[in-house]
């Protein structure tokens, strides 16, 4: 009998790319239903939607600790990115612009700051160590080679692949003292870690609803007053002409309500989280030898992802293993192939490339349970000795 068979409810641990919409956001959502109108729109329906919006940005202000009129709405955390990125670098060309990126950014960064590269901006890449903390000694070399021009360092709060957390107080203190502004793709971080805007002197920072069980397709920029940004599309005045479309009520509501959620729920979410991840670890390192638990050694970690390695073990085949048994995870980043091999976070981190190598990230969810962690272990270490076992007979067929 399967486990399928056994236990028929598949279990989500894909957090990490999609958390399911939470019922407290969809009953915010159907709460404003009557606001889905344009809200540009000069009659009373457009009014009520544009109340319905600006609610929203005044109730995210005071829950990030910024002014509601520092936040911007995108379409989501890669268009957030973009704008940070490949905005700041226009606004500058003239100028001479600088992009100082980690080697472990979201592709979102990274392509965006590439397309700035060509138009003419400078791109440094900086190094990370093996579990993936990035170098700020090279952060410190960069910044100072970069004096006198318009810098932008753009280094992700949580790493969306292994989750290692980058120590953001530090990296701000050093961009401060060098001129420098700071865009940090927060993506992974919000609602995992203490994140307040008040506090820490971040010019640029990425979130998005979908990561925090809100609706898929909004995002926003919270952007510091006086920061130049160049739009990248072209059209209406909405949002400050950073982001002119037709804005979303709706779905604003459903990200203020993710949001404050996320807040509120955010310390004792963590606690439970670092247990499963922790039990989940020591579970697959009993039943796989070898196992390899990637960026275990980071000063900090975020407590809902675990990403293990598996050398010698087809990563297609151990997905869909998985898959086959109900348990729902990635290869990696939700962004890319399956495999390890593509990973430029891997790649950065030192892992070798010389053999197979498969990855699994596992990331919880405020319905996850010790329950399903003992599961999906099992399902892990059964899938992965009978990929590993018929590895061997090939091998020793072939010999």
């Amino acid at each position: 009998m399967t486990s399928m068979q056994a236990d028929p409810k598949p279990i989500y641990l894909d957090h990490a790319a999609t958390s399911p919409l939470r019922p407290e956001v969809w009953g915010a959502m159907d709460a404003v239903r009557s606001c889905a109108f344009n809200p540009v729109s000069p009659h009373a329906f457009g009014r009520r939607a544009h109340e319905c919006l600006e609610d929203a940005r005044a109730a995210l202000g005071e829950l990030l600790g910024c002014s509601r009129h520092a936040l911007t709405f995108t379409g989501g955390g890669t268009e957030s990115d973009n704008l940070a990125i490949l905005g700041f670098a226009r606004a500058n060309l003239d100028r001479g612009p600088c992009l100082i990126l980690s080697a472990i950014e979201h592709m979102a960064c990274l392509e965006a700051a590439k397309r700035a590269e060509i138009e003419g901006a400078e791109v440094r890449l900086l190094p990370v160590d093996r579990h993936a903390n990035v170098r700020l000694d090279a952060l410190q070399t960069a910044l100072e080679e970069s004096a006198g021009r318009p810098t932008l360092v753009s280094i992700m709060w949580a790493n969306n692949e292994v989750g290692s957390v980058q120590p953001m107080a530090e990296i701000a203190r050093l961009a401060r003292q060098h001129g420098a502004l700071l865009h940090t793709d927060a993506v992974q971080a919000l609602g995992k870690e203490d994140i307040s805007l008040a506090r820490l002197p971040v010019d640029l920072l990425t979130a998005t609803a979908h990561k925090l069980g809100g609706p898929v397709g909004i995002g926003l920029l919270y952007r510091r007053e006086g920061v130049a940004l160049q739009p990248l599309t072209f059209g209406g005045s909405q949002e400050g002409r950073l982001w002119p479309g037709t804005q979303n009520p709706l779905a604003a509501a459903g990200l203020a309500c993710a949001v404050q959620l996320a807040v509120r729920e955010q310390a004792d979410h963590a606690k439970r989280w670092s247990r499963l991840r922790d039990d989940l670890a020591a579970r697959l390192r009993q039943g796989i030898p070898g196992l390899v638990v990637h960026a275990e050694g980071a000063d900090h970690r975020l407590p809902n992802l675990l990403s293990v390695g598996i050398r010698g073990c087809d990563p297609g085949a151990l997905l869909l293993a998985l898959d086959l048994e109900g348990i729902a995870v990635s290869g990696g980043s939700a962004c890319s192939s399956g495999s390890a091999k593509g990973s430029h976070v891997l790649a950065a981190m030192g892992v070798s490339r010389e053999e197979e190598y498969a990855t699994v990230r596992f990331s919880f969810g405020p319905g996850n349970s010790a329950r399903e962690v003992e599961r999906a272990a099992a399902s892990m270490v059964r899938a992965t000795s009978r990929i590993l076992a018929g590895t061997r007979n090939r091998a020793a067929s072939d010999a």
